[in-house]
């Protein structure tokens, strides 16, 4: 029954070891969860910043193309606007 009794108590004290080391792993985990969520939080701040950054120079990048547009239109009206100029020189000089 020593024996036994022996090896009952030496199965306790790895229980005993085992459930420790579970819980001192639970309350790591527990803090490094606690971390990521923290971590988590702070990515997703920054990702809401990066997203609204993006809107911003999508609306600047849209606004540029209407502007590039706009520049071309202009550009296409002084060519139209040069030539109807000079041909008019062209005839002032035949008269003169």
């Amino acid at each position: 029954m020593e024996e036994s009794g022996l090896r009952m108590e030496n199965n306790l004290n790895i229980l005993e070891a085992k459930v420790l080391e579970a819980v001192s792993l639970i309350k790591e985990l527990r803090g490094e969860n606690t971390r990521l969520a923290g971590r988590c939080k702070e990515l997703e701040a920054r990702l809401a910043e990066v997203e609204d950054l993006n809107a911003r120079l999508n609306h600047e990048l849209d606004e540029t193309r209407e502007n590039v547009v706009n520049v071309e239109v202009y550009e296409e009206k002084r060519k139209e606007i040069e030539a109807k100029v000079g041909g008019l020189l062209e005839q002032l000089e035949a008269l003169g």
